[in-house]
């Protein structure tokens, strides 16, 4: 009978954050005699790179996550499996923030080769885990919940969340009351979505018993971004993080089950941005196009193109000569690495999504999207928050602007990143793991916890 598990991903937290929690908290009792592991993340350390490597054991020159966006514009095959519900058109060029499972392209340690579970798998608020939304489907899990907001005509939410089963959702909803969408991410972002997402994850695994349960809890990287993790924030963050955690461990181990957790990356304290795009615009490689969102990336015309993502910028080139220029206007910048496909290689990133060119910002900066001088040339959506037509990463959607009633313009304001792959490291805890751990070996140690007999 293999043992129960619950995996908890708390992206942000580190070695350095950890004596924030509190001893009182559920989570301070568990960690006390226990190793604290060094992770070191695949390259890049984003979001959706990092949980395609956990999940499925393989680097991103494998599983092809290679960031939170996709350079949909390069393949009509990528292009076919994207959620066309909302923005389908710039879904298309650049997308961030997909949910298809076919979009990974190895199978989740969980499952056999054809897509079935071994086991009772639940994936909670896990990016990539929906099965698809064209051709043949390919489910992630046997449980699945997941944010995916819908808008009616009159642009009004009409669904907050997706569940497989489908009856998941209205009897997480009449229980804990509606998935509080609007602090999960925007200048609202808080603990309230957090603690509702543990909530969940406690529900269902008291009711529903999953073998193996992945939780992803968000909280740490809101503040993180807004004020660094060396910020008194950090520590605020940190403890009402181990108090939103209180519900959710005490059932796992009152249960018997066994816990682990990671933290796909730690964040950087930053104090410097570029924008790459409108260095790449400056120099006449990226052209634009006139539109009723004002003008926008023109990726047939343009010579080269960034999909910059926190502290990685994935460069698209047009040929050779353009591939030349671009590595030159980088390399005047002192700090910032150039990876071409040898050194992609050597980080086992080098994947046909992956950029001709892949910059990586210094320790203490990160890279924003922009690609205009002049404010009057900026797209309607730079002022949204919309984070599916942006062709890039927008951190400054966490933060509001009350004069203009926006999203703030002012890339000075954040003062967290994250995406490099070195120091400060990620961390590991649980399964009697004691020493360094590399992110495509935490897929077998958890299997292995799993498998092992009590």
């Amino acid at each position: 009978m293999p043992n129960r598990l619950c995996v908890i991903d708390l992206p942000g937290l580190s070695n350095e954050l950890l004596p924030f929690v509190s001893p009182h908290s559920a989570l301070g009792q568990w960690l006390t005699g226990r190793a604290v592991c060094p992770l070191k993340p695949s390259l890049p350390a984003l979001t959706c790179g990092i949980q395609a490597t956990i999940t499925t054991g393989t680097p991103p020159s494998r599983h092809g996550i290679i960031a939170n966006g996709l350079p949909t514009f390069l393949s009509s095959d990528d292009a076919a499996l994207v959620d066309v519900s909302s923005f389908g058109v710039f879904r298309r060029q650049i997308s961030f923030w997909e949910q298809s499972n076919q979009l990974v392209q190895s199978p989740r340690f969980w499952q056999t080769p054809d897509g079935q579970s071994k086991y009772p798998t639940a994936l909670l608020f896990f990016q990539n885990s929906m099965p698809g939304f064209a051709g043949r489907p390919q489910p992630a899990a046997d449980i699945v919940l997941t944010p995916k907001p819908d808008h009616g005509p009159d642009g009004k939410l009409t669904s907050l969340c997706w569940s497989n089963p489908p009856d998941l959702i209205p009897r997480l909803f009449h229980d804990l009351g509606p998935f509080p969408l609007l602090n999960y991410w925007g200048p609202m972002a808080n603990i309230n979505s957090s603690r509702w997402i543990a909530q969940a994850a406690t529900r269902i695994w008291s009711d529903q018993k999953p073998t193996l349960q992945l939780v992803y809890i968000p909280h740490l990287d809101y503040d993180l971004q807004r004020f660094g993790p060396s910020s008194p924030h950090a520590k605020k963050a940190v403890e009402d993080v181990a108090a939103a955690l209180d519900p959710l461990l005490s059932a796992v181990l009152t249960d018997g089950g066994q816990l682990a957790i990671f933290s796909e990356y730690a964040m950087n304290d930053v104090n410097r941005y570029f924008q790459p795009n409108r260095m790449l615009a400056d120099a006449g490689l990226l052209q634009t196009r006139p539109t009723d969102a004002g003008p926008l990336i023109d990726f047939a015309q343009s010579r080269a193109l960034a999909m910059v993502d926190h502290q990685i910028a994935h460069v698209y080139a047009r040929d050779a000569h353009s591939i030349s220029a671009v590595r030159e206007i980088f390399a005047s910048i002192p700090d910032i690495q150039i990876f071409g496909r040898s050194e992609q290689q050597d980080q086992n990133l080098n994947h046909r999504r992956s950029g001709d060119l892949v910059l990586i910002a210094p320790q203490d900066g990160w890279f924003d999207y922009r690609w205009w001088s002049n404010p009057a040339d900026a797209p309607t959506f730079a002022g949204e928050i919309d984070i599916h037509r942006k062709p890039g990463y927008d951190a400054l959607e966490l933060f509001f602007d009350p004069a203009t009633r926006k999203i703030s313009q002012n890339p000075t304001l954040v003062r967290g990143s994250h995406g490099r792959a070195d120091a400060p490291n990620a961390i590991f805890i649980g399964g009697g793991v004691d020493q360094p751990l590399n992110a495509v070996e935490v897929a077998s140690i958890l299997e292995r916890m799993i498998e092992s007999c009590d």
